[in-house]
């Protein structure tokens, strides 16, 4: 039945593909159709909640035929939370692929880039890996947001989570809190981290590393060298993150001069501040300050007027960024005419590196690799990090 029929009725759809939110993608008459919770192979029964003039989004009623890529005994299928993580019962190496394809078209339809694309992962930190989360809390329940409202649903553990920090959710989830709660644990290590709006003196006494909205002074605690401070960017897994860096440090090579945007705490550079002249800039005042501890001269507090001004006042070996899931739009002007050999785009968001991409390769710079790092198993996020050389 076409999607444009009245009354509404129920659909029968073939799963082909997932697109970047994780969404499974199929195809009425010509529409482009995007169902939650499908994956490649399966066939399914749907109703359309939602349509523009491109696309409809359809509600999952039934699955009528199992992809084949389908884990029928994932640990967490019949929770009511396993929806928050889109891809729990996503098999590998099925799920890699997909990343590794996202990643591709989303530079071949949004920068005009083709490209192939490398994959690196740690199968031994498929699950157990998480040492960050924001947990919600309603007073009632702790857990996570169900995909699309702001209704928690109850968290009783989570397979992804490092063991530290499932600890971590027990404790807090019979205190009947409210709002927003950044939980960092070290998982070499003791320290746990929270970051919240509700101040309680048994919270404290059990988390002494506890902050609240709009404190001024911030706990913190080493991790492979690198400040991890509360209530700031980190990775999701701390022991993940060492495959970032790893990466990112091979596309760094020797530069003697490394100017760092967006840099944070320092994670993708503090330990080059001894080897090398190293410049790190971003907005954070609290990630800054730990980093200047560190290392003294190597670290400024700025925005992207300050970095643009870093980019054209001098030339770099290597200009490093990491910028937000928003992309560096803004600094792109700057970046097409800087003077350093090479550029690494360190991304979450493979819509917006492939727009920035775009901007690069338009002027005198080549897109020379693109490697997915897969920080995130079992959910439709892919790490990228994008070397960029003069034509």
């Amino acid at each position: 039945m076409s999607p444009n029929s009245s009354p509404v009725s129920d659909l029968e759809v073939r799963i082909t593909g997932v697109a970047h939110g994780g969404d499974g993608i199929g195809r009425i008459d010509t529409m482009v159709c995007f169902v939650a919770g499908t994956l490649p192979g399966d066939v399914v029964r749907i109703r359309i909640f939602r349509r523009t003039k491109n696309a409809l989004w359809g509600q999952l009623l039934e699955i009528l035929s199992s992809s084949t890529q389908r884990i029928t005994d994932a640990p967490c299928a019949d929770r009511a939370c396993a929806a928050s993580c889109a891809w729990h019962n996503f098999s590998y190496p099925a799920q890699s692929e997909w990343k590794q394809r996202i990643l591709a078209e989303s530079l071949k339809r949004i920068g005009r880039i083709q490209i192939d694309v490398a994959f690196v992962e740690n199968q031994a930190l498929r699950q157990g890996y998480r040492t960050r989360a924001v947990f919600h809390g309603d007073g009632t329940n702790l857990g996570y947001y169900a995909p699309r409202t702001h209704d928690v649903v109850p968290l009783p553990d989570c397979p992804l989570n490092h063991p530290r920090l499932n600890e971590a959710l027990a404790a807090l989830r019979p205190l009947g809190l409210h709002g927003n709660i950044y939980a960092t644990v070290n998982p070499e290590g003791t320290e746990t981290l929270l970051y919240m709006n509700e101040s309680l003196p048994r919270l404290r006494a059990q988390f002494p590393l506890t902050n609240l909205f709009g404190d001024n002074e911030r706990s913190n605690f080493l991790f492979d060298g690198v400040p991890i401070v509360n209530g700031t960017f980190s990775q999701a897994s701390l022991l993940l993150n060492r495959m970032l860096r790893h990466e990112t440090d091979a596309a760094i090579g020797d530069a003697e001069s490394l100017l760092d945007l967006y840099c944070g705490n320092g994670n993708l550079s503090l330990h080059h501040t001894e080897k090398r002249e190293v410049c790190g800039v971003d907005h954070t005042a609290a990630a800054i300050s730990a980093a200047k501890e560190q290392a003294p001269d190597c670290y400024q507090r700025g925005d992207e007027h300050t970095m643009e001004t870093l980019i054209q006042n001098r030339a770099w070996d290597v200009i490093l960024l990491d910028p937000p899931r928003t992309g560096a739009k803004n600094l792109m002007k700057a970046l097409t005419t800087a003077r350093a050999a090479r550029i690494v785009y360190v991304s979450c968001n493979p819509a917006t590196f492939a727009r920035d991409a775009a901007a690069l390769t338009s002027g005198d710079w080549h897109l020379t690799s693109l490697t997915a790092l897969d920080m995130f198993p079992y959910t439709p996020h892919v790490e990228s990090i994008g070397v960029f050389e003069k034509k």
